[in-house]
C-alpha cells in the first residue's frame, strides 16, 4: 500500500519503520538530511535484522529508500 506521510509535529523516522509492514511504501516530502536520516535507520534496522537471523547474507534487505523513485520524496520500501 501507497502511503504519503505528512511532517508534523508528531513525526519520529523510528515509529515510521515500526509501523510498516511487508509490501508498504511510504512517500516523504524530500529534504537532504531527513533522507540521510531515513537512509541511516534502514541500514540499521536491515543490519539488525542480519544479527537477529531474520535475513540470511549481506546482500539480503528488508527496507530499501530510494529518492528517484517518486521525484520530490523519499521512498522507503519494505521487502520483507
Amino acid at each position: 500500500m501507497i502511503t504519503e506521510i505528512r511532517i508534523d509535529e508528531n513525526y519520529h523516522t523510528t515509529s515510521l519503520f515500526d509501523s510498516m509492514k511487508t509490501g508498504d511504501i511510504y512517500k516523504i516530502p524530500f529534504e537532504k538530511s531527513r533522507h540521510n536520516g531515513i537512509k541511516m535507520e534502514a541500514s540499521r534496522r536491515n543490519r539488525d535484522a542480519r544479527l537477529t537471523g531474520e535475513l540470511q547474507g549481506k546482500l539480503d534487505i528488508m527496507f530499501r529508500v530510494s529518492e528517484t523513485e517518486s521525484p520530490g520524496y523519499s521512498t522507503v520500501i519494505r521487502l520483507k
